[in-house]
This record gives C-alpha cells, sequence and structure tokens, in this order.
C-alpha cells in the first residue's frame, strides 16, 4: 500500500492513504542516518492489525528534501512576510530565497499586512521581488489576493514559510477553509511574532493540493557552493549571464558588467545586489 507521510510526532508517523489517515511505526532502518522519514514522503506500507495500525516497509524516492524543518517532495515554497510589524529583513529573506532555489524548488513571495505602508512603500518591497519571482500581496483582515495565490499554488506540493507572526497561519486558514490553525500575537518587548506551530504537518486543500505547515522556518543554511554559482540562485542576476565583458564574471569589480549596469539602472533592486554580495563572500570564506 502507499501513501503520504503528514505528521510524524514521537516515532509515530500519520499515513495518508487517499482515504484515511494511517498511525504507524517504521521499520528501525528507517529511523536513523540517511533513512529517516521525512513529512511528504510517499512510503509503502502494510496494514499491522484489525485496528488500523501500521509499519512503513520503505520511502520512494524523493523529488527533493530538507532537513530543517524535515519535510520533502516540495513543489514550491511560499515565502511569506510582512511588509510591516514585524519589518521585514531583505538578507534573510534573500538568503532563505538562494537556498531554496538550490533545493530545485519554485519560490513564491507572499507580502502581508499591506494597510500597514504606503502605497509607495508596497510598490517599492514589490518591484524589489518581482524581477526575480511571483509576488502576491495578501490582506489577511479582508482576504484580499487570497484567489490569486490559490491559483499560483492549485495542484502543487506547498510550504508556506517565515517568520513568526506575519500571518501565514491565517493565510493557510484562507487557503484551507480551515479556523482551528493557532495563529499568533507579536511580542510587544521584541516586535516579532511569538511560535504557534510546534510541528511539520500538512493540510489538504483538495486532493492535488497540500499545504506544509512547519514550526521556526525563518532560514536555511546556503550549501557550500563555489563562487561562480551564487549567481545561478538569484533568478535577475542569472538572466544577465553572458552580457559581461567577461564570461566568469561575478560582478563585483570587473569593468564592463551588466549586472553593475542593471543595478544603477534600477533594473535590480539595490538591496538584492548587496546580498548577493554578502552570501558571495561568505562562500569566498568557506573557500579559503
Amino acid at each position: 500500500m502507499l501513501g503520504r507521510v503528514v505528521k510524524g510526532i514521537g516515532g509515530f508517523y500519520y499515513v495518508d492513504d487517499g482515504q484515511s489517515v494511517i498511525i504507524g511505526n517504521a521499520r528501525k532502518n528507517l529511523k536513523r542516518g540517511k533513512n529517516i522519514i521525512y513529512v511528504g514522503d510517499i512510503v509503502e506500507f502494510e496494514l499491522r492489525n484489525e485496528d488500523g495500525d501500521c509499519i512503513i516497509n520503505k520511502v520512494r524516492e524523493r523529488k527533493n528534501f530538507l532537513s530543517r524543518p524535515p519535510v520533502s517532495n516540495l513543489d514550491k515554497l511560499v515565502v511569506v512576510f510582512a511588509a510591516a510589524s514585524p519589518n521585514p529583513n531583505t538578507f534573510i529573506i534573500d538568503k532563505f530565497t538562494a537556498a531554496i532555489l538550490y533545493n530545485k524548488i519554485d519560490v513564491i513571495i507572499c507580502i502581508t499586512k499591506p494597510d500597514l505602508v504606503s502605497n509607495d512603500e508596497l510598490n517599492k518591497l514589490v518591484s524589489t521581488y518581482d524581477r526575480a519571482f511571483r509576488v502576491v500581496t495578501v490582506n489577511g483582515k479582508t482576504g484580499e489576493g487570497i484567489q490569486e495565490l490559490y491559483k499560483i499554488i492549485k495542484g502543487n506540493n506547498v510550504a508556506l514559510a517565515g517568520p513568526s507572526g506575519v500571518g501565514k497561519s491565517t493565510v493557510m486558514n484562507y487557503l484551507t477553509g480551515r479556523n482551528d490553525i493557532e495563529t499568533g500575537s507579536i511580542s510587544d518587548k521584541t516586535s516579532r511574532g511569538r511560535h504557534t506551530t510546534r510541528h511539520v504537518e500538512i493540510f489538504n486543500m483538495d486532493a492535488e493540493t497540500h499545504f506544509y505547515d512547519t514550526p521556526g522556518f525563518t532560514s536555511l543554511d546556503m550549501p557550500r557552493i563555489d563562487k561562480y554559482s551564487v549567481r545561478e540562485y538569484f533568478p535577475e542576476i542569472r538572466e544577465y549571464k553572458g552580457y559581461c565583458k567577461y564570461l566568469d564574471c561575478i560582478h563585483v569589480e570587473e569593468p564592463e558588467c551588466a549586472v553593475k549596469e542593471a543595478v544603477t539602472e534600477g533594473k535590480i533592486a539595490k538591496s538584492r545586489y548587496e546580498s548577493y554580495l554578502a552570501i558571495l563572500e561568505e562562500v569566498k570564506r568557506w573557500q579559503k
């Protein structure tokens, strides 16, 4: 029998076979090293008794996986952050999206709380990212923007990721039609959200669209790549590949650099370019 792991707590795994969710355990060889089970895994299992318990025998090959949080087989990742309260940290966002692209997962940007900033401020934030990703603005109070987001993610395995307190759970409630996903408030002292999600769990919007709710999904470590690979994970910079004077241009000090010209002309957001340079410096330190 085949099913998808939708939750794992205390050594017990919840497997959705398309008709019901069955609770079971995994064989010992699936509890250590690279063989551990991730939420999102497609597994082969067998029923163990009349009560409906199961034993997981094998994990099917994954499309991709992330270790923090432990999820697999994602198609799209919606990076959710607020226009304000808390204010967005663009470097963390940019480093996060680069790491996600490295794992061959499509990125969607979702900006919440648009009513807390002016139209000019919101447009500037949108234009920072719409050169690289699909960008959707969602108002958690009215639900405006939800239908647009739904159309983009329908039929995919999707994670909603971002700092606590930005309205991630509210967006998920709208999309899934649930009202029992706990939402967080903002700490007065830190202006940051209080974590409310305590484990990874998949909620189904329909038979083809699966949402991964994850705790503490605010950043990912950059993979150990070389300095020439960093540009591959900034789509708007990658577009200028082949347009610089030098084929091995890394867009720092080289003359006649098309990327630096694009930044000067406003075709690439300055903050995105600065994030690229910061990540590039990290990579250079690794290589020493």
